[in-house]
């Protein structure tokens, strides 16, 4: 994620990347930023569409995630609407994270993820995450540094948990790999 202390970087790349692997991605100018959480209401774990609420679970927990940076707020009741298991552990993690370093997370982050694969009990996500425009600050004001973001190829598996639909994993690889 661009602008982040190179610790911050490694850490947050290395404890999002490997879990699952799938074919290339690619953003479009048509790609969304995730503002605004899907609501939970039409993502019920016995839907009939299970790739339309896996898809707004995954573009809930980025919505809540960009959020949730904005203060370096790991409690933040958002992320566990639409992250479980690996995936909202390691969201928290990086907010700690930040919080610790008094570090918030600032500007857009550009999501366009595609359904690449649909069970009973789990839809698998592809994805490139754009995070030229999502900047590390330090809390009390200006721009942290300006190591560069970019576009990173990410899955993502969203399984129904709690009675509907969450991501419960996701790997983000380094920039420039979509």
């Amino acid at each position: 994620m661009r602008n982040r202390s190179s610790t911050t970087t490694t850490f947050v790349l290395t404890a999002i990347a490997v879990t699952l692997a799938a074919g290339g991605c690619r953003a479009e100018k048509s790609a969304t930023q995730p503002t605004s959480p899907m609501p939970l209401a039409s993502n019920s774990a016995r839907s009939v569409e299970p790739e339309q609420d896996a898809i707004s679970a995954y573009r809930g927990m980025w919505a809540a995630f960009v959020e949730a940076g904005k203060t370096a707020d790991p409690d933040a009741p958002d992320l566990r609407k639409y992250a479980t298991d690996e995936a909202l552990k390691r969201i928290v993690s990086a907010l700690f994270t930040n919080r610790e370093h008094k570090q918030v997370l600032r500007g857009d982050l550009v999501i366009d993820p595609k359904v690449t694969a649909t069970s009973a009990s789990q839809v698998t996500i592809l994805d490139c995450v754009n995070d030229e425009k999502w900047l590390v600050y330090n809390a009390s004001g200006g721009l942290y540094n300006n190591v560069p973001g970019g576009r990173h190829k990410t899955t993502a598996t969203v399984k129904p948990a709690d009675g509907v639909w969450k991501v419960s994993t996701f790997a983000l690889e380094k920039a420039g790999t979509c």
